[in-house]
């Protein structure tokens, strides 16, 4: 990870180069054959019920913490690139959020998901990589970088991990993210501070945040900034430049969590990715 000085010292054609790049790379990641953008549906399981999903074939139900996928007679899909003869049973422990299984048919991929923070806790979620929003995408539109939105830092991290609940892009979920440390640095003179989210990765720091911007310019739920804190002393900067949408962003069918209202900030953070085309 680059430092403070080493930004301040690249010219202003390369750090606007640099940022082009990366948020090329990013946008390619995103629109991979089965992201986010490639999901058609989601469809939740209540306990004791049967469901057939329109755009997959064959039936699921719940019983409990097991969820049973039935191939529909006459079509071939697999799991782990095996194929399934007949009814398969899907377990995950109680007390996690998972993404439990992916069953093929074709080129479809339906997702056996886990989310505890809601009335119903597992749901079938689909990925085409032929649906409208893939296919479609032109990349995302975003601030012109600018230096003056790389901004001097401290990360201090917390002695203990604390467990924090935040609402969900889905307004009958909630998320449990884990508060790792404090990033503290100064906008337009005014001390700032936000809370810092175990990512998804070890080592990984993950910041959800609102800003002026947030329902206007730039999605209202969050922008997203990670980065390494594996080292916490060497961080030493915040680059607001490289602030991503969430998945909700872009897809009604993503079950993101939103930010906190301790990370509200009180100015407009004009910087980084704006809202979806």
């Amino acid at each position: 990870m680059s430092t403070y000085q080493q930004i301040e010292e690249l010219g202003d054609d390369q750090f606007v180069q640099e940022w082009r790049q990366w948020h090329q790379d990013k946008d390619e990641r995103f629109a991979s054959e089965y992201g986010f953008l490639s999901i058609t549906s989601l469809n939740w399981l209540k306990d004791g019920n049967t469901i057939e999903v329109s755009d997959f074939p064959g039936s699921w139900s719940q019983a409990g913490d097991t969820v049973t996928y039935t191939p529909a007679a006459g079509k071939v899909v697999t799991v782990n690139n095996l194929p399934l003869g007949g009814p398969r049973g899907f377990i995950t422990e109680p007390a996690e959020d998972a993404n439990v299984v992916v069953v093929v048919y074709r080129d479809v991929h339906a997702e056996l998901i886990k989310r505890l923070g809601g009335p119903n806790q597992y749901a079938v979620r689909v990925r085409n990589p032929q649906a409208a929003k893939r296919v479609n995408f032109k990349g995302t539109p975003a601030f012109e970088p600018s230096k003056r939105w790389v901004v001097p830092a401290t990360y201090k991290p917390y002695t203990e991990v604390s467990d924090v609940t935040v609402d969900a892009s889905l307004d009958y979920l909630n998320h449990v993210e884990q508060a790792i440390g404090e990033l503290e640095f100064e906008l337009e003179g005014k001390p700032q501070r936000l809370v810092v989210f175990q990512g998804h990765g070890d080592g990984q720091g993950l910041v959800l945040f609102r800003d002026g911007t947030s329902g206007k310019e730039s999605y209202g739920g969050a922008r997203v900034l990670t980065f390494d804190v594996s080292e916490p002393e060497s961080i030493d900067h915040i680059d607001f430049n490289r602030a991503t949408n969430l998945p909700c962003a872009y897809s009604e069918y993503a079950t993101c969590p939103l930010a906190p209202a301790s990370n509200r900030l009180d100015v407009a953070v004009t910087a980084g990715e704006k809202l979806p085309a």
